[in-house]
């Protein structure tokens, strides 16, 4: 598969794809390296057993009022809430970067959008050349494609764009595995289930635990983490090599280089 147009800006066009997705990276590790002091501190705080008396002319008096506000309860529900949210965020990260280099595929190559699309006589109305309507029918036909599953949508850019993901089964099936606890996190905090019994009566069931509805790890979170960066690894790499004929940009492995670094203390 060849370039189409001018090599250098399609090279910049897939590096802001790949530079979207390392700035979301890092922001998740921001958000998890603050939250992460924040309990410290909170912890660190009620092993202290410090009595409010004590603190009279202390410099950091109110910090520590506030802090000795929070019940344990409500430390578990920030670390639950925070879980949930972190899984999201790092899934939508992954989602979005599928998104992004389809759009980019289909605008490096038009044809590849299929014969069958079409857009709307407003879009063609309004549009102001040839090439805003291409765009429009990649943004189009991208849309239609993020409904799919992530293995289905990596299938589509391996057999359109001739791009080879050598994935690992146990890769697949935490993609799936985070792409399921991801939805069910966003779509069900339910605690009951409500139905009709054989009289036609409502009846009210549990199903979940009332204080963690989906049950969402810290170890969840990291694993998802660990996953999402491998399969981004993998495409970008791709894409890369096989699409735009060039060595990996090191940003790709930049930013998961910079995880060991960290988690190892570094």
């Amino acid at each position: 598969m060849t370039v189409s147009g001018n090599d250098a800006e399609s090279l910049a066009g897939y590096e802001v794809v790949v530079y979207s997705f390392g700035l979301g990276l890092y922001r998740l590790w921001s958000a998890e390296a603050a939250a992460a002091r924040l309990y410290c501190a909170l912890l660190s705080f009620r092993s202290a057993g410090a009595d409010p008396p004590d603190w009279e002319g202390h410099p950091y008096r109110d910090a520590l009022e506030n802090l000795a506000k929070i019940p344990y309860s409500s430390y578990d529900a920030a670390g639950y809430v925070t879980n949930v949210s972190h899984l999201v965020y790092a899934t939508t990260l992954f989602d979005t970067f599928l998104t992004e280099t389809t759009l980019f595929l289909f605008l490096l190559h038009p044809k590849s959008i299929g014969q069958n699309q079409q857009v709307t006589l407003q879009t063609v109305i309004t549009s102001s050349s040839l090439n805003g309507l291409i765009t429009q029918a990649a943004i189009k036909r991208t849309r239609e494609l993020s409904y799919l599953s992530f293995q289905a949508r990596l299938d589509f850019l391996g057999e359109s764009f001739g791009l080879r993901f050598k994935l690992d089964a146990n890769t697949i099936e935490a993609v799936k595995r985070y792409t399921l606890l991801r939805n069910s996190s966003v779509h069900d905090q339910g605690v009951f289930d409500i139905r009709l019994d054989e009289v036609g009566k409502i009846v009210w069931q549990q199903k979940a635990c009332t204080l963690h509805p989906t049950p969402v790890s810290g170890e969840d979170v990291q694993r998802a983490i660990e996953v999402y960066s491998e399969v981004f690894q993998i495409v970008a790499n791709e894409v890369f090599a096989r699409v735009l004929k060039r060595l990996p940009h090191p940003a790709v492995s930049g930013f998961l280089q910079r995880r060991g670094s960290r988690d190892s203390g570094g």
